[in-house]
């Protein structure tokens, strides 16, 4: 009997032993499952962080590319709106030296300095006057000058443009600096309707 005792106590120690190492070799493993899942949720964050990183770099680019395209986009279409008010201003010249006629042609002509001066050029419905005001100058007629008029004195050394074109392009800058103001005014009321 005593031998049949040792053998169940051999392998009650034995199956006592195998738990054991089951036992060690499940905590183990479930180490290494913890440890594998905290790996991967690590891993997994920090990939979430790169893409974070990298989805801000893109948006940033892209927000930067579209403010850039924007800007171009807004000064071409402002450079295209400011060449078109220069060519309707430039048309209203041509109305009013039409309607202003001989008044405003006298009054420019006065602010000349007295001189015998050699060349006058006017506009066709101007030659007339100019004949008058300067009777020994040759006129001659310019359909490109709106108002006004352009003298040359006999040694060619002077040279006045007091046209209406030229006082035009001298103001513009301001003039185009309040316009688009303006402009820039009506269109900020108008978006903060919508």
């Amino acid at each position: 009997m005593a031998q049949q005792e040792l053998e169940n106590a051999l392998r009650r120690e034995g199956e006592d032993q195998a738990r054991a190492i089951w036992q060690r070799i499940e905590m183990e493993a479930s180490q290494l499952r913890d440890a594998t899942r905290q790996n991967i949720e690590q891993q997994r964050q920090t990939a979430v962080a790169r893409w974070q990183r990298e989805a801000n770099m893109v948006h940033e680019k892209a927000l930067s590319v579209a403010r850039r395209e924007s800007r171009n986009c807004r000064l071409h279409a402002e450079d295209a709106l400011a060449q078109r008010m220069k060519t309707l201003a430039l048309e209203l010249l041509f109305e009013l030296a039409g309607a202003e006629g001989s008044t405003l042609f006298e009054a420019l002509a006065v602010e000349l300095p007295d001189h015998p001066w050699q060349q006058v050029r006017v506009h066709p419905r101007d030659q007339e006057q100019a004949r008058k005001i300067f009777p020994a100058a040759e006129i001659m007629a310019d359909e490109e000058i709106s108002g006004g008029l352009e003298v040359v004195s006999a040694d060619a050394r002077i040279h006045i443009c007091n046209t209406l074109g030229k006082r035009l392009e001298h103001l513009w800058p301001q003039l185009l600096s309040e316009l688009m103001h303006e402009l820039r005014q009506i269109a900020g009321d108008h978006e903060s309707l919508d």
